[in-house]
């Protein structure tokens, strides 16, 4: 998955700055400050068209009933909270963006997913079709309108086309079954319950189930599976945490990047705070992805990393201070319910 999404980004980088190039030889006006204006242009314009991306999740997903729960550029984040917008900050490789929402009450066959998961390619195709337009009143198409126009299409086609973690794929998985929107509807609510601050045992149970016949292995069910495993840890029950986890590593190979991570880094948590096996801990500790996720300055991360330093390394001390560097993160944290749960955990962990 991380190659698939790196390969999407150069491919929609190169094809951008093929185009104007392109258009820049074509039109006899290659120099180096015309060089520079592609380059800067093709910076400024991706963050845009990215922007806009997002925001057409948020319009669309306004017009179709849903509410605002957050919205994240790179690792700038705004967050609805009760007491009003607020910012934070999350890093999530691999994702430049997000827009999520609380979805409106969930009425089989009428679940407004469509225009939701749509909205950001609209609004790129949309922005591109306007300074098109502008262009052709104007009579000409400049270089910065080209590159403008270009971006747009290639961002939208790369999210709408179904290929691996999309809003395309997304879309096609939700259009075929009821089971899919209704476990769609399910990941949407629990994220905007559990933001503004209702634990996962207070959740109705239903939401965790996986769908009669469903066999967990599409990005749908490997999300709900991660959930009853976050269930299971709010109960405490690292045992029913770890036979999860257990189901999901079996299968990490077809996981996709970001929850293969995370599976990783919970198992190392489990593995470290059941003494089951620490050479697996160990080795789990040492794989590069892991460590650069635990690098990420998240309350997760450094609950996860003192458990290891604790039970592993036999580090009391370290422990502790991992603990209360995670507790001076809580305020970046945008999940309420997961602010509260990680200082729980970080309790079990020092014996508080």
């Amino acid at each position: 998955m991380k190659k698939f999404l790196s390969t999407l980004v150069m491919v929609v980088i190169g094809a951008v700055f093929g185009g104007a190039l392109s258009l820049l030889i074509l039109s006899g006006d290659v120099n180096i400050t015309s060089i520079i204006t592609s380059l800067i242009c093709l910076i400024v314009f991706y963050i845009v068209h990215i922007i806009l991306h997002e925001a057409g999740h948020l319009i669309f997903g306004k017009l179709t009933g849903y509410s605002l729960v957050s919205f994240r550029v790179f690792s700038w984040m705004v967050v609805s909270t009760k007491n009003g917008l607020e910012r934070k900050k999350l890093h999530v490789p691999g994702t430049l963006g997000q827009c999520l929402m609380a979805p409106p009450p969930y009425v089989a066959g009428k679940f407004p997913f469509k225009l939701y998961l749509c909205g950001g390619v609209i609004m790129n195709f949309l922005a591109s079709a306007v300074v098109g337009l502008i262009a052709w009143i104007a009579g000409e198409l400049p270089l910065v309108a080209s590159i403008f126009i270009l971006l747009g299409l290639l961002i939208g086609l790369t999210n709408i086309i179904p290929a691996g973690f999309n809003d395309g794929m997304t879309l096609k998985m939700a259009w075929k079954k009821e089971s899919k929107q209704w476990q769609l509807f399910s990941q949407f609510y629990i994220n905007a319950q559990t933001s503004n601050g209702v634990t996962y045992q207070e959740l109705p149970e239903e939401l965790f189930a996986l769908p009669p016949g469903d066999d967990g292995k599409d990005y749908f069910s490997q999300w709900t599976l991660c959930i009853q495993q976050a269930l299971a840890m709010d109960r405490l029950d690292f045992e029913e945490a770890k036979r999860i986890n257990d189901m999901l590593w079996e299968r990490k190979e077809k996981l996709i990047s970001l929850f293969r991570v995370e599976i990783a880094k919970e198992r190392l948590f489990l593995l470290a705070v059941l003494e089951v096996d620490k050479e697996e801990a160990r080795s789990i500790f040492a794989l590069k992805e892991v460590k650069r996720f635990l690098a990420i300055k998240q309350m997760s991360n450094k609950r996860i990393a003192a458990a290891y330093e604790l039970f592993v390394n036999g580090d009391r001390d370290k422990a502790v201070a991992l603990c209360e560097e995670g507790v001076g993160l809580e305020a970046n944290n945008p999940n309420a319910a997961d602010v509260v749960l990680e200082r729980k955990m970080m309790g079990v962990l020092l014996g508080d």
